[in-house]
């Protein structure tokens, strides 16, 4: 589900803009996400591995769980980027592009799993793509908008792509 919301910077800011949202849970957790473009405007997706607690063998996106510590939520996607992709590569994190809420169910531990879902858009400047956790993710694909199966797309992916299909139809 999109919430319509502006860009938020930190936790504090985030939960003070869910908590008149009766549909969001109490407990949630929340994933930083970026939607990357590469220089001929295909779109970085991974394909996540067996050690991922869900949706193994699918595709996503680059990204993953704000930690306590991150002092906002551009510090943690940028985390998140060299934990993922490795240091030598530069993706510059642009605009904020939505939010969304999403129950998943976590298959490492036989729950649902709420979480809130920032994306933003980014370029790659520079760098080659590094696999740095080969037990989550098996390499890196590129598509065009329009080019990706959709099957092949995690659950929580899907949304997200038709989101940012709409927005950035243009980069075709």
């Amino acid at each position: 589900m999109e919430l319509l919301i502006e860009e938020v910077e930190d936790m504090k800011e985030l939960k003070e803009v869910l908590k008149k949202n009766k549909q969001i849970a109490e407990k949630y957790e929340v994933a930083v996400i970026v939607y990357a473009f590469d220089e001929d405007n295909k779109i970085i997706f991974q394909r996540r591995g067996l050690a991922c607690r869900d949706e193994r063998l699918k595709l996503e996106t680059i990204g993953g769980r704000v930690k306590q510590d991150d002092v906002n939520f551009r510090t943690a996607l940028h985390r998140e980027i060299v934990e993922e992709v490795g240091s030598d590569v530069e993706i510059k994190i642009e605009e904020f592009i939505t939010a969304t809420y999403a129950i998943t169910f976590d298959e490492r531990y036989q729950k649902e799993q709420t979480w809130i879902y920032l994306v933003y858009k980014g370029t790659l400047k520079s760098g080659k793509l590094k696999i740095a956790e080969p037990d989550k993710c098996l390499g890196y694909e590129r598509y065009r908008i329009g080019e990706v199966d959709e099957k092949e797309l995690s659950n929580g992916a899907k949304e997200l792509y038709g989101i940012v299909s709409r927005k950035y139809g243009n980069l075709r």
